[in-house]
């Protein structure tokens, strides 16, 4: 019998997420995916992609997996940035413009938000998921113009608190928030929220 206990570790090491690419990039033959999938050791959650049964993988880290494209932001990066406190139960995603999301298998909820190229790449960062997985998500000063430029269709609270906890920042940085803010067309509404609350 095949002694699976490489491919246990290797998904265990990527946060109990295992893709066909790792698989053939550790010499082995993906044919022992199939074979895992019949033990019941593993589980599909998307083409190529599989999370190991029983553990706690990291769905932050999974959705990614999924779609590399898919930035987090808005409410999901404030609070990475531990500028919100609520656990988001829909992930929020960035996409470049023309991105086919429909094409994704996924059980995750997620709410796509389309930007152009430029803006897509602005402010895209590493860190750490709430698991220790790294993932892609935006800066604190891109998350913060991204709820200011959408303060309209945001959650009250979800915005109070995260542009209040920004400026209470000591690590916040005002020059790249303007910046951004230039970029993004929404120098005035900074500007007015930086009045109120710095």
């Amino acid at each position: 019998m095949y002694n699976y206990d490489p491919l246990i570790e290797l998904a265990r090491k990527n946060y109990g997420i295992i893709t066909t690419g790792m698989v053939v990039k550790e010499g082995i033959r993906k044919e022992k995916i199939k074979e895992m999938l019949d033990a019941d050791l593993i589980l599909r959650v998307s083409r190529g992609v599989y999370v190991l049964k029983g553990s706690d993988y990291d769905e932050y880290k999974e959705f990614q997996t999924i779609c590399s494209k898919g930035i987090y932001s808005y409410g999901t990066a404030a609070y990475f940035w531990g500028l919100s406190d609520r656990v988001p139960n829909i992930l929020s995603c960035t996409v470049p413009q023309g991105f086919n999301a429909t094409q994704l298998k996924t059980d995750i909820k997620v709410k796509f938000h389309y930007v152009k190229q430029e803006i897509y790449e602005m402010g895209i960062t590493q860190i750490k998921s709430p698991q220790g997985a790294l993932v892609y998500s935006y800066d604190m000063e891109r998350t913060i113009c991204d709820l200011i430029r959408s303060h309209d269709k945001m959650d009250v609270q979800l915005f109070g608190g995260a542009l209040t906890g920004y400026f209470k920042r000591n690590d916040k940085n005002i020059r790249k928030l303007v910046k951004y803010g230039k970029k993004m067309n929404i120098t005035t509404d900074i500007e007015r929220y930086m009045e109120v609350l710095q």
